[in-house]
Order: structure tokens, then C-alpha cells, then sequence
């Protein structure tokens, strides 16, 4: 037992020194593996340093690489702005220029003399149309607009040094008139075939075919050879003839007549037939024979008295229908009341419209003048809108002058119509004032048969009661 104990010992020991060694051998081995490991390591780790070093550079290389190219490429970016802007700059005087244009002709046609209308004004208008049909196409309208401008500027050119051509003018009364134009400028003179019209002509507004014209009463024979030969020493109007269409307003009484045309003297005719009737109305009227008060008396007394030859010679005295009134009065003065009041409203029944008579023709006049007065209006504006269409509708001037001229006969109407109407009313008042005195006379008359059936000799047993009331007919 000791043995095997002794023997394990030994063992163990053998084994424990053994185990010891291969320790320490493995341990060498390790540090050996560590010791390459740490040299493989370092030199891999100066390769990779290398390697960062270079890549390093790279990185550094190509940041400065990158900094250029994005400084190159804000400068790019600018220089894409700048030619941007230049563009629009470009792109805004493009446009500026064609819209000029454009504006250019379409008003050139504004500012020319209405009397180029007629030939230029032809040449114009096919021009910009075909500018305006080429608006696809900004290059051919370009060239199109262009193209009006040179037609302008050879116009110009033209006009600087004075131009003569044929055209038709609207001449006084609104009348149409063939003949030829000498324009220098602004200022424009007409003179008509027929050697009639010699006038200055004035800038129109657009929508007039023909210009309008001021006739001068002098210097016309200068105008004539001026168009005829273009040269000659003429009048110069400063304001293109405004000045003389001023002077042409005013118009004198015979001017306003002629104006007026057929209906015109028609109204007049009735305005003074009126006056004449209103004058001749006032005398009659004023004039009428009535018995005065204190012959009427006279009479009265004389057939209270019972002596009517008496009063009928005074009676025969009184000339007029109010005298012939007196006399059946005095005729029927002593036959029933009922008698004596139809003579006398018989005799009233002449006199009333002998008063009146020619007023209501006076009542038609004041209410046919305005009515003929409009009738000349409506004329007027027809024509008016007749040469419109014949000479173009744009011109204000023109159509404001042929309604003035056609309002003519309405403020002749009623010129004629307000007095007239005044006087008939003054004159059927003073008919009525005239007749009430005539009333008056016929009262008095009838009156006077009561003093007489209150006087105990007019009571006769042979006369028939006058008037009897219904009960007194009536049986008891």
C-alpha cells in the first residue's frame, strides 16, 4: 500500500514536471505566434497607413478638385443668369419694338389727312391687315410691320413737301363734292370740280371716309390753283379750319331759315298767318259794338213807358250784332218772358261765335308748329345718318353739326307755337270777358220785363198767363 503510494507520488511528480515543460513550451509557442503576429501586424498596419495616407491625398485632391469645379460651376451659374437676364432684356425690347409697331399701325390711320383716306388710306389698311394675319409668325410680322412702317415713312416724305391728288369733301349742307386735294402737312386744301367749293380741310377722326371742309368766302381762286398747279400764295388757318367752323355757327335769321328747308317756311307761314289773325282778333274783339249802359237805360224807360217806337229808333242807333240783340229785345220786349229769352239767346247764340270765331284755328297752329317742327327734325337726322353712311360714321364734328341743323325747325316750332299759345288764351279771355258784357246787356233787357208786368196797365184780361207751374194744372 505504501509502495503504490510512493509509486502514484512518483508519478505525479514525473507527470506534474512533465505537464510543467509542456506549459512553458506552449507558452513560448504563443509568445513566438505573438511576437509574428505583432510583426505581420505592423507591417500590415504601415501598409494600410500607406494606403490612408494615399487615399488621404486623394480625398484632398479631388475636395479641391470639387472646389474648383463648383466654383466653376457658380461661375456658370452666373453666366447663365447673366445670359438670362440679357435674354429677357433682349426678349422685353423685342417685344416693346413689336408692340410698337403694332400700335403704330394701328393708329397711323388716326393721324393721317381724312382725304389720303381715300387712296393711301387703301394701301395702309391691306398692309396691316396682312401684318396682322402673320401673328403665327413673328419673324414675317416682323418684316410685315416693318414694311407698313416704310409705307408711313415714304408718306411722310411725301407730305413734307406738299402732295396733290383727287378725292371726294363733305361740303356745306352735308353734300358730297368730287375734287382734288393739296396737302402739306397738317394743312389741307380742297377745291371742288365744279369750281364751287374752295375750302380748308381738317383732321378727322378715324370712321370718316371724307374730310370735312371749311368753305372760305375769300382767297379761293388762290385755293384753285394751288391744287391745280401746287404753287400758290394762299390764306393759312391756324387752327385747320376750327376757327371758320367757329365763325359758321353763327348764323343770321336768314341762315336759320334756310336751314329750316321746306318745314321751316311752313311753320313760318303759319307763325305769322297766326300773328296776323291774333292782331286782327284784338281789334275785332276791342272793337265789338255793345250798347252802353246808359242808352240801354234809355231804352228800357222808353218800353217801361210803353213806347216802343221810341226805343226802337233809339235801338236802330246800336250797329253790330249787340245792336241787333237791343232790337229783338225791344221787338219781343212785350211778349211772353219765355219769347223774349229765345229771341235774345238766339241773337247771344250769333254773337258767341262771331267772338270766337278764328281761335280754334289759332289752338291747331300752336299744336301743329311742334309737331311740324319735329316732322323737320326727323328729316334732318335721315339725312344726316344718310351722308354718315355715305361719308363714314366716325366723325362727331360732322354728325353733330346735321343734328344742330336739323333741330332747327323744332326750335322754330316751337318759337312759333309758345306765343301763339299765349295769345289764344289772352284772346279767348278777352272773348269771354266781351261776351259777359253781351250777357250783361241781354239781362238787363230781361230783367226789365219784371217792372213791367209789376205795373198795373201791362195787366190785360185778355193775355195768357206767361208761365204757369204744373199744379196750377193739375185738375181740383
Amino acid at each position: 500500500m505504501k509502495n503504490f503510494l510512493l509509486s502514484l507520488a512518483f508519478t505525479s511528480s514525473v507527470f506534474a514536471q512533465t505537464a510543467q515543460e509542456k506549459g512553458d513550451l506552449d507558452l513560448r509557442l504563443a509568445q513566438e505566434q505573438l511576437r509574428s503576429l505583432e510583426t505581420e501586424i505592423t507591417e500590415e498596419e504601415s501598409v494600410l497607413i500607406n494606403a490612408v495616407e494615399k487615399i488621404d491625398d486623394t480625398v484632398i485632391t479631388q475636395g479641391k478638385t470639387l472646389t474648383g469645379l463648383l466654383k466653376a460651376e457658380d461661375n456658370v451659374a452666373g453666366e447663365q443668369r447673366q445670359l438670362n437676364n440679357e435674354l429677357a432684356r433682349r426678349k422685353g425690347e423685342f417685344e416693346y419694338t413689336l408692340s410698337t409697331l403694332r400700335s403704330y399701325g394701328g393708329s397711323i390711320k388716326d393721324r393721317i389727312h381724312p382725304a389720303e383716306k381715300q387712296g393711301f388710306g387703301a394701301e395702309l389698311d391691306a398692309r396691316r391687315k396682312k401684318a396682322e394675319d402673320s401673328t403665327s409668325d413673328l419673324v414675317l410680322e416682323v418684316r410685315n410691320r416693318l414694311s407698313l412702317l416704310h409705307l408711313a415713312a415714304d408718306r411722310l416724305t411725301k407730305v413734307s413737301g406738299g402732295q396733290r391728288f383727287d378725292g371726294s369733301a363733305v361740303t356745306e349742307g352735308n353734300v358730297v363734292k368730287e375734287g382734288k386735294f393739296a396737302i402739306a402737312g397738317p394743312l389741307g386744301y380742297f377745291a371742288s370740280n365744279d369750281g364751287e367749293v374752295f375750302a380748308f380741310t381738317a383732321i378727322s377722326p378715324d370712321g370718316v371716309a371724307y374730310p370735312n371742309t371749311a368753305p372760305v368766302k375769300e382767297g379761293g381762286e388762290t385755293i384753285a390753283d394751288l391744287v391745280k398747279t401746287g404753287s400758290a400764295l394762299v390764306p393759312v388757318d391756324a387752327s385747320m379750319g376750327k376757327a371758320i367752323q367757329v365763325a359758321r355757327t353763327k348764323k343770321s335769321f336768314d341762315q336759320y331759315l334756310k336751314g329750316g328747308g321746306v318745314v321751316g317756311y311752313g311753320i313760318l307761314g303759319l307763325g305769322l298767318l297766326a300773328l296776323f289773325i291774333a292782331i286782327w282778333k284784338v281789334i275785332e274783339i276791342n272793337r265789338f259794338p255793345i250798347p252802353n249802359r246808359k242808352k240801354l237805360n234809355l231804352i228800357i224807360d222808353d218800353l217801361l213807358a210803353h213806347n216802343p217806337e221810341a226805343a226802337s229808333a233809339k235801338a236802330s242807333q246800336n250797329k253790330g250784332l249787340g245792336g241787333q240783340m237791343v232790337e229783338a229785345g225791344v221787338t219781343y220786349f212785350y211778349d211772353k218772358r219765355r219769347i223774349l229769352e229765345d229771341a235774345l239767346l238766339e241773337k247771344l247764340g250769333m254773337i258767341q261765335p262771331r267772338l270766337e270765331r278764328f281761335l280754334p284755328f289759332l289752338a291747331l297752329v300752336a299744336a301743329a308748329a311742334p309737331m311740324m317742327g319735329l316732322l323737320g327734325t326727323v328729316l334732318g337726322i335721315m339725312k344726316t345718318f344718310a351722308m354718315m353712311s355715305a361719308g363714314g360714321a366716325g366723325d362727331s364734328k360732322s354728325f353733330s353739326a346735321g343734328i344742330s341743323e336739323a333741330l332747327i325747325t323744332t326750335a322754330m316750332g316751337l318759337i312759333v307755337a309758345i306765343p301763339v299759345i299765349i295769345g289764344h288764351g289772352m284772346l279767348k279771355s278777352l272773348a269771354k270777358s266781351k261776351f259777359g258784357q253781351v250777357e250783361g246787356v241781354a239781362l238787363s233787357m230781361l230783367n226789365g220785363t219784371t217792372e213791367l208786368e209789376d205795373s198795373p196797365q201791362s195787366v190785360s184780361s185778355d193775355d195768357e198767363p206767361e208761365d204757369l207751374d204744373e199744379t196750377e194744372l193739375s185738375p181740383a
